[in-house]
């Protein structure tokens, strides 16, 4: 009894730091818009406010998405028993070590080409290569993996989840748009802000039942 008390407190813990993480990451990049006017919402996207004046606030938010998803791991191990799931915290894991470098390692400026990239925006673009992939692969699996489980509300988890991939396709779609033509409309910001808020979203969903 006292080992299951111990890891239900530690779980319980995990889920409500997890939760505050991720609403601490919405904040601090809802804050990077009144601080940092300048850069217009649908033109940059979010990793372009850790260059410049206060871009520590963009790698407060990348840690607090980080913690939040690595807190989540923790609390959800003595859930998921399949496969899938572990798949699933996996590929979270993998969300949250992304997060990290791209908090890390703020990105070079855009006017940056390959053979001049500095150090710190190589480990940025490796960074966006492992948690984002993890990010959409983990709110797929875990949404599957805890669909069934008791106090879990599947078709939340889904929505959420589709937000995530929703919100992917259309910031590839704008991005391949923008390169055509990087003098017209641009409207890749808004999704990858979606994406972000989406996947904080699907965290609380995911967290709050072991929280309570």
């Amino acid at each position: 009894m006292a080992a299951t008390s111990i890891s239900l407190d530690v779980s319980t813990i995990a889920a409500r730091a997890s939760i505050a993480a991720a609403v601490a990451a919405v904040l601090a990049l809802a804050l990077l818009h009144l601080v940092r006017a300048d850069l217009q919402p649908s033109r940059h996207m979010i990793s372009e406010y850790a260059v410049g004046p206060n871009g520590w606030i963009m790698g407060v938010c990348f840690a607090a998405f980080a913690v939040a998803s690595l807190a989540l791991v923790i609390s959800l191990l003595g859930v998921v028993r399949t496969p899938l799931g572990w798949a699933g915290l996996a590929a979270l894991a993998a969300a949250a070590i992304g997060l990290s470098l791209g908090g890390a390692f703020p990105m070079d400026p855009t006017t940056a080409t390959a053979e001049n990239m500095s150090f710190s925006g190589r480990m940025h673009g490796i960074g966006f290569m492992i948690g984002v992939p993890g990010m959409i692969l983990a709110v797929l699996l875990l949404s599957a993996a805890l669909r069934h489980q008791p106090g879990w509300n599947g078709p939340l988890l889904f929505t959420l989840a589709a937000l995530v991939w929703i919100s992917l396709a259309v910031m590839g779609w704008a991005l391949m748009n923008f390169m055509k033509a990087p003098d017209g409309p641009a409207i890749m910001g808004w999704p990858n802000r979606l994406l972000m808020v989406g996947f904080a979203l699907w965290i609380i969903a995911a967290a709050w039942p072991r929280a309570r």
